[in-house]
């Protein structure tokens, strides 16, 4: 006020002074704001630290940089040297592995390896024909694909499925008929649908640990209606 600026001038700058205290860059001095020249000595942010940017970096980003600018402000040269070294291990997190081709990090997946030989021998032993058991092997792999996770039961429809292989629908319900007999799925009537589902021993998808909560699930809405008709 000495210097000539008005009280309310003043409010304004301490005002800019805490707005820029909370987005984490560089706090000017009242002189600086009030006068619109800047600082000789003021160092210049390590990132462009706007919501937008932040947002294009991720989490991990973002966690980095807020680092490197509070190593910038840190006066202990330790806790400084501290959060820079904390910065590049986050650096590091936020580069994702990249693919070739596939995306193999949607989701866990796991198909077991008795549970495919014990079908493709009791496909063998009914004495189908080799394109009757490839096609049912086919179709089999398809539900696998479309289990719901944490689920053993098959998000498509037999309709849906044959549209999926281009097979048609005798053909496929030739090929689901053949996959029940031999004990790889088992379908359930829910109202006017026909819900296919398979055991969480031989094909499952969901976190491990909720496993034998699905095995649970499976026993009670499953197993009761094997050998009825479907």
């Amino acid at each position: 006020m000495r210097e000539g600026y008005q009280e309310g001038d003043i409010r304004l700058a301490l005002a800019t002074q805490e707005g820029q205290r909370r987005v984490g860059c560089y706090v000017q001095s009242l002189k600086t704001i009030l006068t619109g020249i800047p600082s000789l000595n003021t160092p210049k942010p390590v990132e462009d630290l706007s919501s937008r940017q932040l947002r294009k970096r991720g989490r991990y980003g973002q966690a980095a940089l807020l680092a490197d600018q509070e190593a910038l402000e840190e006066i202990d040269p330790t806790r400084a040297e501290q959060a820079r070294a904390a910065s590049g291990v986050l650096k590091q997190l936020a580069r994702k592995p990249s693919q070739l081709e596939f995306d193999f990090w949607g989701g866990n997946w796991m198909t077991a390896d008795q549970y495919h030989d014990a079908i493709r021998d009791r496909l063998i032993a009914t004495g189908a024909t080799p394109a009757t058991r490839t096609t049912a092997i086919a179709v089999l792999q398809e539900i696998k694909r479309w289990l719901a996770w944490q689920n053993f039961t098959c998000t498509k429809t037999a309709a849906e499925l044959g549209d999926l292989l281009g097979l048609h629908k005798m053909v496929i319900s030739e090929a689901l008929s053949l996959l029940e007999n031999v004990g790889a799925i088992v379908r359930v009537k829910r109202g006017r649908t026909k819900v296919i589902t398979v055991t969480p021993e031989g094909a499952y998808r969901g976190s491990v640990n909720n496993h034998a909560s699905v095995m649970d699930l499976y026993k009670a809405e499953v197993i009761p209606f094997k050998g009825q008709p479907a």
